[in-house]
């Protein structure tokens, strides 16, 4: 069985940027059901449940409140860094189809 060569490989170059455009796709439905989730939360009761209370005596923290703080930042990171990961990944597909054409790889 001969190996094939990665220049060889025509549906490699649609598959990078139809890998690009469902992360796109995944990224555009994923942020408002994420936020909306989240935003819908109530903290207040989640810590209640468990037996804190924010401003009450005793135990005067709220886990889930500050969980969710830092869920929020490490989400708002991760969406920043997101379109990114799309952009090289689009490119990659791009620069390799225009060297095969070069090429007259088709």
């Amino acid at each position: 069985m001969r190996r094939r060569k990665i220049v060889e490989d025509d549906n490699a170059n649609v598959d990078m940027l139809i890998t690009a455009i469902i992360a796109g796709v995944m990224f555009a439905i994923a942020i408002p059901i994420i936020y909306s989730v989240l935003g819908g939360l109530d903290y207040t009761s989640i810590d209640e449940a468990w037996g804190y209370q924010l401003g009450g005596a005793g135990n005067n923290t709220s886990p889930a409140l500050n969980a969710s703080n830092q869920l929020l930042t490490n989400l708002n990171t991760f969406f920043t860094i997101g379109p990114i990961y799309l952009v090289v990944i689009a490119a990659v597909g791009i620069i390799a189809a225009v060297l095969l054409l070069r090429r007259g790889g088709y």
